[in-house]
């Protein structure tokens, strides 16, 4: 007949084992724990210095130049978020949203420099959202600096082709009275008043023509070639 002590024993003995097993398990999930929050004091402090040292004066910068612009409350936008906000105005008639913000992977082993920028409404295809990756212990603020002005003057390339995309400025396109050109009001090489109305010319020489015969032109019974 089998043993039941035998048998007790091996139960007593697979029990023990899973048991030292999941204390082995346990051990390394703490250590792994611990490691991941030593990471992540340290991504935090390079994240910080990272807003403070690069990104904040250069987003600062970037709004400076553009009357329509406005950077959010750090509170509004997050501890390691920078986010520009262009109003819809006439030269670029579009809602515009850039973002320059720094995460880090699931292992917190990378810091992460993220790019997002959103156009509304959207009438050509650009580069809506880009990252770098780095080695959280490997990188040089060399890196980070080239990424982000890379990054700030992509932005301003997107940004300037609302004023030269034609479905953006349908409403700055204007007619030269003499030539008959179109054009935006932006690009005229002179403009003048007349009947309380203004008109724009494509060059000097239309300018004159024009104010030389106004009558004539408004009624089109005049057009240069």
């Amino acid at each position: 007949m089998f043993d039941l002590q035998y048998l007790e024993l091996k139960i007593q003995q697979r029990l023990e084992s899973a048991e030292q097993k999941d204390r082995l398990l346990q051990e390394k999930l703490q250590a792994r724990m611990a490691e991941m929050e030593k990471r992540y004091t340290t991504f935090e402090q390079l994240a910080d210095e990272i807003m403070t040292d690069v990104i904040d004066p250069r987003m600062d910068q970037l709004v400076s130049f553009f009357g329509n612009a406005k950077l959010l409350e750090r509170d509004d936008a997050g501890r390691h978020y920078s986010v520009a906000r262009l109003d819809h105005s006439a030269r670029f008639p579009a809602s515009v949203k850039l973002t320059l913000s720094i995460a880090h992977d699931t292992e917190i082993e990378n810091l992460l420099l993220v790019y997002d920028l959103g156009i509304l409404p959207i009438f050509f295809k650009f580069e809506s959202h880009d990252q770098a990756c780095l080695p959280l212990d490997e990188f040089g603020q060399e890196q980070i600096l080239q990424w982000v002005d890379e990054k700030i003057l992509l932005f301003v390339d997107t940004y300037l082709r609302l004023g030269q995309t034609e479905q953006y400025q349908q409403n700055n396109l204007v007619t030269d009275p003499v030539c008959g050109m179109r054009f935006r009001k932006s690009i005229a090489s002179t403009k003048a008043e007349y009947a309380e109305h203004m008109f724009y010319f494509c060059s000097s020489g239309c300018h004159e023509a024009f104010t030389a015969d106004p009558e004539g032109y408004i009624s089109g019974q005049q057009r240069v070639s």
